[in-house]
C-alpha cells in the first residue's frame, strides 16, 4: 500500500479564458518537478486539445519518429519513449508565446504505472506511490499556499 500525493497550485484565470494560470505566470515549479521525476520514468503521454494548433505541430514536427499519435475527438495524444531530446523539450519548452502553459496533461509512466500526472496546464498534479522524501522536494519548489492532499492507494 503506497502513498499517494494530489496537489494543486494556486491559479486565476483571465477574463474571457478557462485557463488556469499559476499565480504570478510563475511556473517556476516545473523544472524541478520534471527533473525529479523524468529519472523515474521510461514513457511519456502529452495532451493537448485540438484547438492548441501550435502545440500540436510543434509535436508532430519535433518527434513524429518517436511519438505514437492518438487523435480523439477533442484530444490529440502523444506517447513515446523519454529520450534526452524530449526531456529537454518539456523542461525548457513549456511556454507558448503568450506565456501560457503548452500541455493539458504530461503522464510520466514507468511500464505501465503513472508515476507523476500534470494536469490543468501545469497546475494539478498527482504522484503514486511517494515516498516522504519526495513530497519534501515537492514542497520546496511549489509555491506557499499549493493545496496538498494526502491519499492512500
Amino acid at each position: 500500500m503506497g502513498l499517494n500525493l494530489v496537489f494543486h497550485i494556486p491559479t486565476y484565470t483571465k477574463e474571457n479564458s478557462a485557463l488556469p494560470k499559476p499565480m504570478n505566470d510563475n511556473y517556476s515549479y516545473w523544472a524541478p518537478l520534471i527533473n525529479y521525476f523524468l529519472p523515474k520514468s521510461n514513457t511519456i503521454e502529452i495532451h493537448c486539445w485540438n484547438e492548441e494548433i501550435e502545440s500540436i505541430k510543434e509535436l508532430k514536427s519535433l518527434y513524429k519518429q518517436e511519438f505514437a499519435i492518438v487523435k480523439e475527438e477533442n484530444l490529440t495524444i502523444f506517447k513515446g519513449s523519454i529520450d534526452s531530446a524530449i526531456s529537454n523539450y518539456i523542461l525548457y519548452n513549456s511556454l507558448n508565446k503568450s506565456g501560457e502553459f503548452k500541455w493539458f496533461t504530461i503522464n510520466l509512466d514507468k511500464g505501465e504505472k503513472t508515476i507523476f500526472y500534470s494536469g490543468h496546464w501545469a497546475t494539478e498534479f498527482l504522484i503514486n506511490n511517494i515516498m516522504e522524501k519526495d513530497i519534501e522536494v515537492i514542497k520546496q519548489v511549489t509555491p506557499p499556499d499549493t493545496d496538498f492532499h494526502h491519499l492512500i492507494s
